[in-house]
């Protein structure tokens, strides 16, 4: 199993993981064919090529997502087809 495989897997457990940092989420969210830019602050803003846009909040000091932050983005890959790209 790829490293990008075992992500998704993390990512779309149930229930919700309680340790899926900011790395792995900029990393599923890239390879899901989004961008991120951030334009000061803690707030990053995730674009897909469908114009689908999602905006987080890093997580500080821990860097773990929490339980709304991982919904929404599981919501926008459903959203964008990108996690059936990825599998």
């Amino acid at each position: 199993m790829s490293k990008k495989e075992k992500l998704l897997r993390k990512l779309f457990a149930v229930p919700l993981p309680k340790t899926f940092t900011w790395e792995e989420l900029i990393a599923v969210m890239m390879q899901a064919g989004f961008t991120h830019e951030c334009k000061g602050g803690s707030h990053y803003t995730f674009e897909h090529e469908t114009g689908l846009r999602v905006v987080i909040s890093k997580t500080h000091p821990s860097g773990i997502l929490k339980p709304y932050q991982i919904k929404a983005v599981k919501q926008a890959l459903e959203t964008t087809g990108a996690f059936g790209r990825i599998n």
